[in-house]
């Protein structure tokens, strides 16, 4: 098995989308927007996809003119988009005044109605593949050569490993997930739950959105003690080859961690942050939401990064106060009570 991040030609893969034949009556009965229409299409794509014959969801107040244009150039697609929000092009506009609750709504369908073909398709176990009668293997998996799995370890369905990785012991592999060979996924991690993604119901209640896009692990990937990588949306979050992470990392969902990159410990990636290749960043750091840290950048310890850091830059949380205590200090007391 290559690297799940490459063909077999060495080219790196498309993960662009959410394969699903969806009818455009199905997606209207789905998010309760009543009209006529055949159409039908592949599958559900995120606007900076370039694909035809896709669903689409525009969630902006003011939708950027590179949106319309690249939305105007596609075919046979079906778009979710604001009240009033119209394209010069044979795309199918389906008004929505919460087109990120409608497209929740439609993940949800896909789910239910078992439409996203499987990863596997049938239960392959290699022969040399060491697995604990005390771990719990799933349905359909593909487990390579040489791969150990520890104690109580819950596997799958529709996961695989590549040859050689090696599953320590409590780790939860949910379905959608990849892992590429000699890999080491330390205990008690769990990769591809939902992440922390939520819409508002008719009521105004928060619910859950549908992550379907799964993880996807390099190649030569070590993953800490007690770390977490939550599934992708519709595109899955995703740990190139040789990127290392430490203990208590927390990966939110559509993140993407690049080759070589190091991720220390209690580290929090919100979604859809990046980490560059052969990034660096330091304990208790933090990555806001859609943030992108630079190639060979190195962020201290500390640091919350709430913007962009460019590719070599080097990002130092502020030094702590330091005092020393008075001399009539009540050193009974405990902790910082009473003080101003």
């Amino acid at each position: 098995m290559p690297s799940p991040l490459t063909t077999s030609a060495g080219a790196p893969r498309a993960f662009d989308m959410i394969r699903a034949t969806l009818h455009e009556q199905e997606i209207r009965r789905a998010i309760g927007a009543p009209g006529d229409g055949d159409r039908v299409v592949d599958g559900v794509a995120t606007l900076d996809t370039v694909e035809d014959c896709c669903l689409f969801f525009v969630n902006y107040k003011v939708v950027p003119a590179a949106v319309r244009g690249s939305l105007a150039t596609r075919r046979g697609c079906i778009a979710i988009a604001p009240k009033g929000f119209t394209l010069d092009s044979d795309c199918v506009v389906i008004e929505s005044s919460d087109p990120r609750a409608a497209i929740s709504r439609v993940l949800g369908f896909i789910r239910a109605e078992r439409r996203q073909p499987p990863l596997v398709t049938a239960r392959v176990i290699a022969p040399s593949a060491v697995i604990s009668p005390l771990a719990v293997i799933e349905g359909d998996v593909e487990i390579g050569d040489d791969v150990l799995i520890e104690p109580f370890c819950m596997i799958g369905p529709d996961v695989r490993i590549g040859r050689g990785s090696i599953i320590r012991s409590g780790v939860r592999l949910h379905p959608r997930v990849t892992i590429g060979e000699e890999s080491v996924i330390h205990a008690n991690s769990v990769l591809g739950h939902d992440g922390y993604g939520f819409v508002r119901d008719e009521k105004g209640n928060k619910t859950r959105m549908p992550h379907l896009g799964g993880v996807i692990i390099g190649a030569h990937v070590a993953i800490g003690p007690l770390a977490s990588v939550a599934a992708g949306t519709i595109v899955p979050t995703i740990v190139e080859d040789y990127a290392k992470l430490g203990d208590y990392v927390c990966v939110g969902h559509n993140v993407r961690i690049e080759k070589n990159a190091s991720l220390t410990a209690h580290i929090i990636l919100a979604g859809h942050s990046v980490i560059a290749t052969e990034a660096w960043v330091g304990v208790n750091a933090s990555i806001g939401e859609g943030r992108r840290v630079g190639a060979h950048a190195l962020v201290g310890m500390d640091v919350s990064v709430q913007s962009d850091l460019p590719d070599h830059a080097i990002a130092r949380a502020p030094r702590p106060d330091v005092k020393p205590r008075p001399d009539d200090d009540d050193l009974m007391g405990i902790g910082f009570a009473g003080r101003s």
